[in-house]
């Protein structure tokens, strides 16, 4: 068949309204050759109507070849599909469509490859060829037992009609894969169901099908004339690699837990080997499969053995999990974003389990849950700037988690420790990552700041509670410090207001209120030290927001003891005066309407 042949075979049908005349006729006539033939069969029956059917698909199909040979193409088609539902009709014994005998549109489907091989021209003889063979499958799978040899005898159709629509010319392919996706279905979902419920050989069968059909529809995906109706590049290959994964989880997973055990390994296996290995445009196209695939085998070990409460072999595929990631992660630089968090992750959820099915301590697991956390963050400063989040945010998850078992737990003491050290490291890896960040950047480390300090006022405060600590300053001065803290590098080269106002406000005013509230101690005297002590430093450095506020902390203390001391007439008298004073020389300096008259010009 000549290239230009094929793409005129494969242009578009015209619409209506550019047909021309003899296409017109063409069409008509062929419709009405069928309609008499059919009409004629009805009416009259038996085999000498089916005969005569029978002779006059022959007549179109020699028709067909003359007109192929006259290069008449319209004509050739016609006659071709004329030929086609004539033998259609002359092979049909009655009854239902989908029942009955397989042996007419077995002999219709070779008699019409035959056609195919002599005229290779038009397209209604694979076509036709396609349609009758799967009738054909149809009525013999009427007859098929339920089960092994139902779901052999779906996915081997679908088998064939990938094949088909791989090597087919374009409208052939396409109708191909449009007919196929049923069988592919309800091979695929047989296959699986059998799989994970028959005896051994059958599940293997069902497992090697389900693999051979997966891939074959891989290899559809590569063919140009079916990319549009497969979906985004991605889409086939994540499909397969799902069902492959479900067929085979279901037949290495059968005999018991240990089994399930290997079968997730399998799968953690499968993934870590293609992102480790597979390039170029076989890790394109192939990745994403097993990918799928490990996946999935992964997700149905684990859900089976939580099912089955086989603690152990989950924590111990969790542990083999993080292996090959770890491999992953040292092996390829680009796979590091993804495969140092899944490493992490993996080791966080072994001690999470371990610590809920009783197998270690929740002091045990929240030392390992810490050690996770430093090592991501250790991680966090390999990899680059854009590409650590995920890493990060793993250890912090990890991080939380050791403060909830030790919450569960009821160890406020180890609580305490484990909070301080994990503040003290992550304010350490937000320093190192302010010294060592980019000078045309934008800042970088405050949420590492702010967890660190949280951490830590969380510890001093847990402490605080161990002790039994009744002062208000105990609470209140681990927020202030851990305020500060938060704050980072601001407090060097920022804002005054921002950075420092938030933490001194929050240490000043309880104890200032507690200092008027409570007389008969000596916090008055202690707070207006450190206020003078505050001035006098931040006057130095020439900071507004500490003078500002320990300057107001002095005069608030002192208004408040007077207050407090002055019998009740001196001291309403002083508030006012204060208020007064306040509003005047607010009104001086934002100056409004009738407050800039003079007492002359009033009336």
């Amino acid at each position: 068949m000549q290239e230009g042949d094929r793409g005129m075979t494969d242009a578009p049908a015209p619409s209506l309204d550019r047909a021309r005349p003899p296409l017109l006729l063409l069409v008509v006539g062929a419709v009405l050759v069928v309609s008499a033939g059919g009409t004629a069969a009805a009416v009259y029956g038996g085999g000498s109507a089916r005969v005569l059917l029978l002779v006059l698909a022959a007549a179109a199909a020699g028709a067909s070849a003359w007109g192929s040979h006259a290069r008449l193409r319209a004509t050739e088609e016609t006659l071709a599909a004329a030929a086609v539902a004539l033998a259609v009709l002359g092979t049909d014994v009655g009854g239902s469509l989908l029942r009955g005998p397989v042996v007419p549109p077995l002999v219709l489907g070779v008699v019409f490859l035959a056609l195919r091989w002599l005229l290779p021209r038009p397209a209604t003889w694979p076509l036709a060829a396609w349609l009758v063979l799967q009738l054909a499958a149809v009525r013999a799978l009427d007859g098929a037992d339920s089960g092994l040899a139902r779901t052999v005898w779906l996915l081997t159709a679908a088998l064939t009609g990938l094949g088909v629509a791989v090597a087919a010319r374009r409208l052939v392919a396409r109708v191909a894969l449009g007919t196929t996706a049923p069988w592919w279905v309800a091979g695929v979902v047989g296959a699986v169901g059998t799989a994970w419920t028959d005896g051994a050989s059958a599940r293997w069968t069902s497992a090697a099908l389900t693999v051979a059909v997966a891939l074959a529809l891989v290899v559809a995906r590569l063919a140009r004339a079916l990319e549009p109706l497969l979906g985004p590049p991605r889409t086939v290959p994540v499909l397969a690699g799902s069902v492959s994964g479900a067929a085979l989880g279901g037949a290495l997973g059968a005999p018991g837990p240990a089994a399930v055990l290997l079968a997730g390994y399998t799968g953690v296996l499968l993934a870590a080997v293609a992102a480790a290995l597979l390039t170029g445009w076989v890790r394109g196209l192939f990745l994403p499969l097993a990918l799928a695939a490990g996946g999935t085998m992964v997700v149905l070990s684990v859900g089976q053995l939580v099912a089955g409460s086989r603690w152990v072999e989950l924590v111990l595929l969790l542990v083999l999990t993080a292996l090959p990631c770890v491999l992953v992660a040292a092996l390829r630089r680009d796979d590091r974003p993804v495969a140092a968090p899944a490493a992490v992750g993996c080791l966080a959820a072994a001690a999470v389990v371990a610590t809920a099915s009783g197998l270690v301590g929740a002091g045990v697991a929240a030392v390992l849950l810490g050690v996770l956390y430093a090592v991501s963050l250790g991680a966090g400063l390999v990899l680059d700037r854009d590409t650590r989040r995920a890493t990060v945010v793993t250890g912090a998850v990890c991080a939380v988690l050791a403060a909830v078992l030790l919450v569960a737990a009821g160890d406020r003491s180890a609580l305490a420790v484990q909070l301080a050290a994990q503040g003290l490291l992550t304010c350490a890896w937000g320093w190192h990552v302010w010294r060592s960040r980019d000078p045309d950047g934008g800042p970088e480390g405050s949420p590492a700041w702010r967890a660190g300090a949280a951490q830590l006022v969380l510890a001093a405060w847990t402490t605080s509670a161990l002790a039994g600590a009744s002062v208000v300053e105990a609470w209140s001065l681990p927020a202030a410090l851990g305020l500060l803290l938060a704050a980072g590098p601001r407090l060097v080269d920022g804002p005054s207001w921002p950075a420092w106002g938030p933490g001194l406000v929050v240490a000043a005013v309880p104890s200032v209120v507690w200092a008027v509230v409570a007389p008969g101690s000596t916090r008055p005297v202690l707070v207006l030290l450190v206020a003078a002590a505050v001035m006098g430093a931040a006057a130095w450095r020439a900071v507004r927001a500490p003078l500002v506020v320990a300057t107001w902390t002095a005069i608030a203390l002192a208004l408040g003891l007077a207050v407090v001391e002055l019998p009740l007439p001196v001291a309403g008298a002083l508030v006012v005066g204060v208020v007064l004073l306040a509003v005047g020389a607010r009104k001086e300096r934002y100056p409004v309407a009738g407050f800039g008259a003079r007492l002359a010009e009033m009336r």
